[in-house]
């Protein structure tokens, strides 16, 4: 199969199963087989983004902003923890049940605390993009670091290699695969935790918007701001990506010689 054709068939897919939503979507709105309150037309939202792009744009980068800093700060809390348990199970046994029970607080019970500690700008949704995205990093990167070849630490050990040096060389590409789909995870939870930080209180941000839009009746508008949340959020997902296929080249080798990039 050429270049062409795999290209071909894999942006084809997700575009024809977008039409049909699409088609689907205008199709029961213009029916009316539901009620506008509840889901408006694909044209009303369209409208949406003509006339009021610049509004959006704007509560878009408050949110992603949000998002994306507390993606980059809970992973690399998240690694930084991986890599303390992993060589110290002092520390794992002390720390570790701490952190698993930070996680089973629900995040709309924290919110509101941090808001009052930390005021209503952007610092307390970072925070709340932090405690959502750091806990799957620290298990994935955990497993990961643990999956190293024992055999291999072993003769770098016999050859005087600094911890450190057994670190970069063997745990953490072996971490790799386990450190990106915690990535890929965390890229999707981070707008899901910024939006709803910015629900509790906000004034500005997507999911101000949604809340400030949902109490004027006007879904339309509402719609917009959650598909752009959702786009964002595939589009960050898409960044991780990319960065896997140039950080481990060697993972994608075999399935694009099979056609089937994963």
């Amino acid at each position: 199969m050429s270049r062409a054709m795999r290209i071909g068939g894999q942006i084809g897919g997700p575009v024809l199963v977008f039409a049909v939503v699409l088609a689907l979507w205008w199709a029961v709105t213009a029916l009316g087989w539901i009620d506008p309150l509840v889901l408006p037309s694909p044209l009303a939202v369209a409208a949406v983004f003509w006339n009021d792009a610049g509004t959006l744009a704007f509560n878009a980068g408050i949110t992603a902003t949000e998002a994306i800093a507390g993606l980059v700060i809970g992973n690399s809390i998240g690694l930084l923890l991986a890599i303390l348990f992993v060589g110290s199970p002092t520390s794992r046994r002390s720390v570790l049940p701490l952190a698993m029970a930070a996680q089973a607080i629900p995040i709309v019970a924290v919110t509101p605390a941090l808001i009052i500690g930390f005021g209503n700008g952007m610092e307390p949704k970072i925070l709340v993009a932090i405690f959502l995205v750091f806990f799957p990093m620290l298990v994935n990167g955990m497993r990961g670091l643990r999956s190293a070849d024992a055999e291999v630490g072993e003769l770098l050990h016999s050859l005087s290699a600094s911890g450190f040096q057994r670190l970069w060389m063997v745990r953490l590409p072996a971490a790799l695969p386990y450190i990106f789909t915690a990535l890929k995870f965390s890229a999707c939870s981070c707008f899901v935790a910024a939006i709803v930080a910015e629900w509790v209180a906000a004034n500005r941000g997507l999911g101000y918007l949604i809340v400030f839009e949902s109490s004027q009746y006007r879904n339309a508008e509402v719609w917009a701001a959650v598909i752009i949340g959702t786009v964002s959020s595939m589009a960050l997902v898409g960044v991780v990506v990319l960065i896997e296929r140039w950080a481990m080249p060697w993972a994608f080798s075999g399935a694009r010689h099979t056609g089937r990039l994963a």
